[in-house]
């Protein structure tokens, strides 16, 4: 739900501001949305630009971390292959930094390396995805895949990758697949921007944003590292857990 409705309950109503900051003229209607209530966003980042946008103090709005699905912390992973797998999973958008990622590909270094892209054909359900899965067509680079439409299949993916790219060019409010990839044992390396440093479940790498060479050397850094060790992946799965969120939703709605 992306806006509040008067209500008659006897306890006090909350709202969780989840999507990202509205435009300025918005501003008014958000204000109301939010008086009265108990006020909760999803990140530390997302908080703060509520705080900022809404003219309220920053202590007024509590901050409730998502989880990741389960199935994703308990995907058995495939066989290691001599190749470094490594996947683009985001929608097919200039915000979600497929044209970084894109110049990337065509560094003679990335060429040179060996390592086997893959890139998810999310997105089309809008004409900016469509076209540029249209300009992807008969690319040579990188291996092209369905939309992934369930959580299974998506971990599935994930379980058979090494290293999940989020080259994000605009700051998003947290970065949900970076927390899903980590908790079925990728490394991610994504960009230091908006929620996402927030995501780090130990397996993160973070680079600049808009820079293909950065994005390049943080791919060099994460294969470095190595594959994640199973400590390393039950660490992961410990944090964003299930539990974690709902207790903590329960203790801000003083359940």
């Amino acid at each position: 739900m992306n806006r509040a409705y008067p209500h008659t309950n006897k306890h006090k109503a909350a709202i969780i501001l989840h999507c990202v900051i509205p435009k300025s003229s918005e501003k008014l209607r958000y204000k109301e949305h939010v008086s009265g209530k108990i006020v909760i966003a999803t990140s530390i980042y997302s908080a703060q630009q509520w705080a900022l946008y809404l003219d309220i103090p920053y202590s007024r709005i509590n901050i409730v971390l998502p989880f990741a699905d389960p199935v994703f912390g308990s995907v058995e992973r495939a066989k290691q292959t001599k190749q470094t797998r490594i996947l683009y999973a985001g929608r097919l958008h200039p915000e979600k930094g497929i044209y970084t990622l894109l110049e990337m590909m065509h560094d003679k270094v990335m060429q040179q390396n060996g390592h086997k892209v893959s890139i998810v054909l999310a997105g089309q359900h809008v004409e900016t995805g469509r076209t540029i899965a249209h300009m992807l067509s008969g690319y040579r680079y990188a291996q092209l895949l369905p939309p992934q439409k369930t959580v299974l299949s998506m971990a599935g993916l994930l379980s058979r990758s090494d290293i999940l790219v989020v080259p994000s060019v605009y700051a998003e409010p947290f970065g949900m697949l970076s927390i899903e990839a980590q908790h079925a044992g990728c490394r991610v390396v994504a960009s230091n921007l908006g929620g996402l440093p927030e995501t780090n479940c130990g397996l993160l790498t973070l680079v600049e944003p808009r820079d293909p060479k950065a994005l390049l050397n943080g791919i060099d850094q994460a294969v470095a590292l190595g594959a994640a060790t199973k400590k390393e992946r039950a660490i992961a799965r410990s944090s964003f857990s299930l539990e974690t969120s709902v207790n903590t939703l329960i203790a801000v709605l003083h359940i």
